[in-house]
């Protein structure tokens, strides 16, 4: 199986119950054609670079799916009948996809969101401590020495050079 990418973008005029009615059908058309919806993300109404049947916005959804190409063929065949798409762009993200260790990946991944606030409030016990651990000011000028005595050696090299 084959992971894909498709972006939506649909009339900027619709309702947001038109809008999860459409991410519901497309993820539905996915399922029943044998894939897998890894994430449907809506990014909302943004402003088109060029108008679009006559729009200058435009509501993105974005689909991240695990399918075969029968199944790309069936989805973009669906996005170019249906009215409210404006445009759609479909990439193919990775050739070849294990989706039983892709699923097991992300089973982990649901429980980590768990753990992060424990993390979150260890993270300022750890920046506090850091400030003191600092190395002294004093080494970085020494460096700063070192670099004009080799500007000025590699200039008095070329001077020598071009009078000879």
């Amino acid at each position: 199986m084959r992971r894909y990418e498709t972006i939506a973008v649909l009339d900027p005029d619709l309702h947001d119950d038109d809008v999860k009615t459409f991410t519901e059908k497309y993820s539905q058309l996915i399922m029943t054609q044998g894939g897998e919806v890894i994430k449907v993300e809506d990014w909302g109404t943004k402003k088109l670079a060029y108008l679009v049947r006559k729009r200058d916005k435009g509501h993105y959804i974005l689909f991240d799916y695990v399918g075969n190409p029968a199944l790309i063929f069936e989805m973009e065949r669906q996005l170019k009948i249906a009215e409210d798409v404006m445009k759609y762009l479909s990439v193919k993200l990775d050739d070849e996809v294990d989706l039983e260790a892709f699923k097991q990946q992300a089973k982990p991944e649901e429980a980590a969101p768990e753990e992060a606030p424990a993390a979150e409030t260890a993270a300022p016990v750890e920046a506090v401590a850091a400030p003191a651990a600092e190395a002294p000011v004093e080494a970085a000028p020494a460096e700063e020495t070192e670099e004009p005595k080799a500007v000025e050696e590699a200039a008095t090299e070329r001077k020598e050079s071009e009078n000879e």
